[in-house]
């Protein structure tokens, strides 16, 4: 009976392990969409709006990070709260290393250049978003899948292994 129960465990376990990689996946997925039109709400909000950054960076946010960054702006200015926010946000976003570096660009200039070079800066940050938004679809797609369907495969090899 004991070995019964640990076997079903066992096989919970694996399962959910790999479900949870797959929605690892598609979060980041998710969060870099959002990300993304923050970004170009928030060139819009520079570009054509007379708002000081703070409330730029309140009216572009969609997930957090935008919104995070704006109550630190005042205690830490625009840099080091971006990358505060940047740093905070990755686990709850499922961000990769590559994809924070990308974002992190964007509070070297914000807040520091004029609106034109800002604008300049935020497309950048945009498009290196964008590429890392695609390069998340691509894996999600090619790896989701594989994720749930091999945590369950491992979880009834293992289960039939103790048996």
């Amino acid at each position: 009976m004991v070995k019964l129960i640990g076997a079903v465990m066992t096989g919970f376990a694996c399962g959910y392990f790999g479900f949870r990689l797959r929605m690892t996946l598609k979060t980041r997925m998710v969060s870099l969409a959002n990300i993304v039109t923050s970004l170009e709400t928030l060139e819009s909000e520079i570009n054509f709006s007379v708002n000081k950054l703070k409330k730029a960076l309140t009216r572009a946010d969609t997930n957090g990070l935008f919104a995070l960054a704006a109550e630190k702006t005042d205690a830490l200015g625009a840099e080091k709260a971006w990358s505060e926010a940047v740093r905070e946000m990755s686990g709850k976003l499922c961000l990769t290393g590559a994809d924070c570096d990308a974002l992190n660009l964007l509070g070297r200039s914000l807040g520091k250049t004029d609106r034109g070079d800002q604008i300049k800066n935020i497309r950048y940050v945009k498009s290196l978003a964008d590429a890392q938004r695609r390069t998340a679809e691509t894996e999600y797609a090619k790896y989701g899948k594989l994720y749930s369907s091999g945590g369950v495969l491992v979880g009834t090899f293992i289960v039939i292994a103790l048996m």
